[in-house]
């Protein structure tokens, strides 16, 4: 079977990973570590950090997409299921760009600037506590858990599309993104 190229391959496992780190986190930081605590303001700095690798990473993998043609899905595939896997590899470009963007915009927003391991990153979005009467940084904090949960879910579904693929229909669409 026609594989990815080698380094989609290895950007796909990494980022999944990272992504996995930022819900972790995301969900520890909303629910279990104490408000204005130094472990949160540590995983806040963590969560922005990887957000910023992640965009690197996301970046690098467009180009990648751009110039390496990916493997074609199986003849046998039915033609809603060529519709949903383009339109679920579309989303999961398009909601981690978006995702992080809007956090991005949230701590700039905030006056807080991002920082990437220390090292201070452009400001994209101007430092303001209220646009039409709306608290931006608050608006965007709920955007961007929305499109985090959002993304969550396409996740999941990429992730059951291939263990279907795999176990029920016998098309291993997943050997196309692994090393063996």
């Amino acid at each position: 079977m026609e594989r990815y190229v080698y380094s989609a391959r290895v950007l796909h496992w990494l980022m999944a990973l990272c992504f996995l780190f930022m819900w972790v986190s995301g969900f520890a930081m909303a629910s279990l570590v104490p408000e204005d605590t130094v472990l949160e303001e540590q995983l806040i700095g963590l969560h922005i950090s990887m957000g910023v690798t992640l965009l690197f990473l996301l970046v690098l993998r467009i180009g990648i997409r751009l110039f390496n043609k990916p493997p074609v899905l199986p003849e046998e595939f039915p033609a809603w299921e060529r519709v949903g896997a383009h339109l679920g590899h579309l989303a999961l470009y398009l909601l981690p760009a978006a995702t992080i963007l809007i956090g991005w915009a949230e701590t700039d927003f905030g006056g807080h600037g991002v920082h990437w391991f220390g090292l201070a990153m452009p400001k994209i979005f101007p430092t303001m506590e209220f646009l039409l009467g709306i608290n931006v940084e608050n608006a965007t904090e709920l955007l961007h858990e929305l499109f985090s949960y959002a993304m969550l879910i396409v996740a999941v579904v990429h992730v059951a599309a291939v263990l279907k693929h795999k176990y029920y229909d016998g098309h291993d669409v997943m050997s196309r993104m692994t090393f063996r």
